[in-house]
């Protein structure tokens, strides 16, 4: 619209526009000469910083566009993790969708990112579980054919990257700062044409610049969700946060992506300030002492208009566009405003909750003093405080919140401020933190502790007894005739006998003591000793005898083996490493299958 409105034209310019694809490297065409400004992504601060010479010029989208489409029943990137091949573009352009799963906890290397093929038809085709993604494009197509799925948005997981970012050389910045900022400003200026006159604006792309052969509703629909990430209403095009980009930087450096030895200073466009002020100071001279009044008064509304427009601007920007439920609340933790988001989640509108101490609805009573306790600290510094607990629902379903607290203003009285905190309800993805732990842990079959935890609860029990002292035994538990229950029965019956056992076995230990399944038919048992009089025979004499009694399987089949196990002991007439104290179970054992199954054998007849 730049082009054909002719702001472009009226600035001095005679201009070509470039399509880009998929081959093209927009910023080395920059670099080389082969066009003077270009669009990019969040990632020009890669370039900037791995030392081309750039200059960030604006941000036209305020919010990236980029999204993970998935298969509906993949909700979050726990789910996704688990659940198959994922399409991405590939190099840096998909760093924010990576992030998401990092910002859960979710090692990268667990997920089989895949090269985007066919893109859409790939999902469809249930080739993938999901693929990259733009607002304002697939879910369209996907909807126009009925079919369902499910958004991961980068910003609900503290992702808030830009998209589409005006750039130039630094040759050109330097050389001719007119020149870049004269087409800056018709840029913007087209933009803002674009965004006001939509109708006019997908006309004209689909008379010259269809290139995807979109439809006008297609076109009107990508319209409409780019003007809600551009939010021209309340953001100046191509206003861009330096904080925010420190954000980006450092989502980045955690990717590896990025070795900073330069600050951002020289990425940001600055505007240079014409330094003859000699008519203004002319024209103080001739003015009026009663122009100086009237300006005065006239400048003392205008700033205070201003402060209330910026006030009004922060707080649309922070409750009409946050993906978090908010609240702004002042001493006494009374609620001083309460967004949709928040409506949502919780269930309570703003008219029922504004006035009221959240304290009384929103925390639960067994938490009030620990909730209390922390939101005291946000009112000290202007820094984000970010604190996990409990929360009730407005049909009292408690929910599991985490929360971003920060200082939103204070004023000269000290007990004079209000505070913004951001919800996110994390309930499930605790749950499915906990699911993973416990599989990550536990033996699926059994329950038990698997052999990774058991190998790293001996290493502490280990390190503390050699620091410490004292002594604590380690026993191997192999059971008598499994296989032929299985050859015999199945392997199904095999697992029926396993978890009955493992059942016995953990119900006859004491709670200072565990048994883990450490393979097939084999556990391991650790268990402490304060001195080597000590008695522990009675324990590993019930294990036996629950090892051979008979476990029911179906109504007229009876299983059973029986157990042989060998035991070592770390103590002061045996301060061997981790490795030997094992190997010596492990020969005890054997020697306990020798001398006749059914029994227990100690490594050395230590304790005897």
């Amino acid at each position: 619209m730049a082009l054909h409105k002719g702001f472009y034209k009226r600035a001095g310019f005679d201009v070509t526009l470039l399509e880009g694809d998929s081959s093209t490297n927009v910023v080395d065409s920059v670099l080389s000469k082969k066009a003077d400004f270009g669009v990019s992504n969040s990632s020009l601060v890669i370039d900037y910083l791995s030392g081309l010479d750039v200059v960030m010029l604006g941000a036209i989208f305020q919010h990236s566009p980029n999204i993970l489409l998935a298969k509906e029943k993949f909700k979050s990137p726990i789910d996704l993790a688990k659940g198959g091949p994922i399409a991405l573009m590939g190099g840096d352009q998909d760093i924010e969708l990576k992030a998401m799963f990092i910002k859960e906890g979710i090692n990268l290397s667990k997920i089989k990112f895949v090269p985007k093929q066919k893109h859409l038809d790939d999902l469809l085709e249930n080739k993938v579980v999901a693929i990259n993604a733009y607002s304002s494009n697939e879910p369209y197509l996907l909807s126009k054919e009925k079919k369902t799925f499910s958004i991961l948005e980068p910003r609900a997981y503290g992702l808030d990257f830009y998209g589409d970012t005006l750039f130039t050389s630094t040759a050109l910045y330097e050389s001719d700062h007119k020149v870049v900022s004269d087409f800056r400003q018709a840029t913007f200026k087209g933009w803002e044409y674009a965004l006001e006159n939509i109708e006019e604006t997908v006309a004209l792309i689909e008379k010259n610049y269809n290139t995807q052969n979109k439809s006008k509703e297609h076109l009107l629909y990508e319209a409409s969700v780019l003007r809600k990430l551009i939010n021209p209403d309340f953001i100046q095009i191509g206003h861009s946060n330096p904080g925010r980009w420190e954000h980006i930087v450092e989502v980045y450096k955690q990717f590896g992506l990025i070795k900073q030895t330069r600050t951002l200073e020289d990425f940001f466009y600055k505007e240079k300030e014409d330094s003859d002020n000699t008519w203004i100071y002319f024209y103080i001279l001739i003015s009026s002492l009663i122009i100086v009044i009237v300006g005065g008064i006239a400048y003392y509304i205008y700033r205070i208009n201003k402060q209330l427009s910026k006030s009004e601007q922060r707080h649309k920007i922070l409750f009409q566009n946050s993906a978090s439920a908010g609240i702004v609340w002042k001493k006494g933790y009374i609620i001083t405003d309460w967004n949709e988001q928040a409506t949502r989640l919780f269930g309570w509108s703003a008219n029922e909750v504004k006035g009221r101490c959240f304290l009384d609805f929103l925390v639960l009573e067994s938490e009030r003093e620990m909730v209390t306790k922390n939101l005291k600290t946000i009112a000290n510094d202007s820094n984000l405080h970010i604190f996990i607990n409990q929360n009730i629902l407005k049909n009292q379903t408690p929910i599991v919140c985490e929360w971003h607290n920060t200082l939103l203003q204070k004023s000269k009285e000290e007990d004079d401020y209000e505070i913004v905190s951001l919800a996110i309800d994390v309930t499930e993805r605790l749950k499915e933190e906990e699911i993973l732990k416990t599989q990550a842990n536990n033996d699926s079959l059994t329950t038990l502790p698997n052999r990774h935890f058991f190998e790293n609860e001996i290493e502490k029990i280990y390190a503390l007894t050699k620091r410490k002292g004292g002594a604590f035994g380690l026993a191997f538990i192999d059971l008598d005739g499994f296989k032929a229950i299985n050859d015999t029965h199945g392997h199904d019956a095999g697992d029926v006998l396993l978890k009955e056992l493992a059942k016995r076995f953990q119900t006859t230990i004491r709670q200072e003591d565990m048994i883990a399944r450490i393979g097939g038919d084999e556990f391991a048992l650790i268990f402490h000793i304060s001195k080597e009089s000590e008695p522990y025979e009675k324990m590993i004499k019930r294990i036996l005898e629950l090892a051979n009694t008979p476990v029911q399987y179906g109504k007229d089949t009876t299983l059973q083996v029986s157990a042989s196990i060998g035991i070592s002991f770390y103590c002061q007439d045996n301060q061997v490493s981790i490795g030997e104290l094992v190997h010596q179970a492990d020969n005890a054992m054997y020697e306990a299958k020798r001398k006749g199954k059914n029994c227990f054998y100690i490594f050395e007849n230590f304790f005897q």
